[in-house]
């Protein structure tokens, strides 16, 4: 396998869908050019959709739980959700995420020490970062996420054992830790790392999954319909529209209505058509291949470049140049080696997740 391939090795999984790995790529670029746009760098105005980062991360907590919740939805409808599987489940997302967090919690660290302005002051936040205790800057996003993999099979096991998928038992039961989980953040607010306050960003990647893998004729008519073909673009319209409104999207009461809009335009990546296509541009399917690197260590990178006082345009260059670079090199050395490690391996062919 050529390096290049490298980065796209899910591409013959008959269940990957490429236009997902463009919208990976659109979340962390919200992200990367948002936090550079802090620093003064970048050609986006203060108003613009492309500079808010808390719409990425938002746009990949809908795509991590669409795309795993699929996954756990088809095991149980095969019947096949045993001990192998769920041991193979929560090795693959602790492989999938520790580790390169671990290394990224030590880089932040080193150029603390070095004089860059980071986070992460003292060697004992790192093991408080591990342990999800807590989550500073970028990282708040990790133990939130991570929370996630562990409540979504207990939901997925109570709509698939005690309700047998029954559509309103399920329906009502979903729309409940719904307004649940939203009345309790809001009388009771909780610790920032908390997942209730963000939980129902990921229920209703849920629900796409659950559209997808229960209701096949409802997905195909969603996925299908002419009008479809303008959704993405529509999404992006209305969010480029809210984003001249909003100061910031870290109120609650944005939360759902962001959601709803990044699952919408999910949806409409499976009908062919201009929106798919662009999302299946090779360069940004590329980003969104290392998008939780891009992630994790495009703030290092941003804040030695600014230690350089460069001409704004050569710093900007700079930045996005570097980045790919740092990210290219976490994703080949780390993230690529263990997504092929599997200390648990589950022995049905095609259950492995995309995500």
């Amino acid at each position: 396998m050529g390096w290049l391939q490298a980065f796209f090795p899910n591409d013959q999984h008959p269940d990957h869908h490429k236009p997902l790995d463009g919208l990976r790529g659109l979340a962390v670029l919200l992200v990367v050019f948002g936090h550079g746009n802090n620093h003064g760098l970048g050609p986006f105005g203060d108003h613009s959709l492309l500079i808010r980062g808390k719409l990425g991360v938002y746009l990949f907590f809908v795509l991590s739980a669409y795309l795993l919740d699929r996954q756990i939805i088809k095991m149980f409808q095969q019947e096949r959700a045993e001990w192998d599987y769920w041991l193979y489940y929560i090795s693959r997302r602790i492989l999938r995420i520790f580790p390169l967090f671990f290394l990224a919690l030590v880089v932040f660290r080193l150029a603390n020490a070095s004089g860059l302005k980071v986070v992460i002051y003292e060697w004992q936040e790192v093991w408080q970062h591990l342990a999800l205790q807590r989550g500073d800057h970028i990282f708040w996003s990790i133990p939130v996420e991570f929370k996630y993999y562990l409540i979504s099979p207990i939901l997925l096991f109570i709509f698939h054992r005690l309700f047998r998928w029954n559509i309103y038992a399920t329906g009502v039961t979903l729309l409940s830790v719904m307004v649940g989980s939203h009345l309790f953040v809001l009388w009771w607010y909780p610790a920032g790392t908390s997942t209730l306050w963000f939980l129902n960003i990921f229920l209703l990647g849920t629900l796409v999954a659950l559209i997808e893998r229960l209701h096949p004729k409802l997905w195909n008519t969603l996925t299908q319909s002419t009008f479809t073909t303008y959704l993405g673009w529509t999404v992006l319209l209305i969010f480029s529209v809210w984003s001249w409104k909003a100061e910031n999207y870290t109120n609650i009461d944005t939360f759902i209505p962001a959601a709803t809009l990044w699952s919408v335009a999910l949806i409409a990546s499976f009908k062919t058509g201009l929106w798919a296509t662009v999302l299946s541009w090779k360069p940004l399917r590329w980003v969104g291949a290392v998008s939780f690197s891009m992630y994790l260590f495009h703030i290092p990178v941003l804040m030695w470049v600014k230690s350089f006082e460069l001409p704004s345009e050569i710093a900007w260059l700079s930045y996005l140049a570097l980045t790919a670079g740092v990210t290219a090199i976490t994703y080949l050395f780390v993230e690529r080696p263990l997504q092929n490690f599997k200390p648990f391996v589950h022995g049905s062919a095609g259950t492995k997740p995309t995500s």
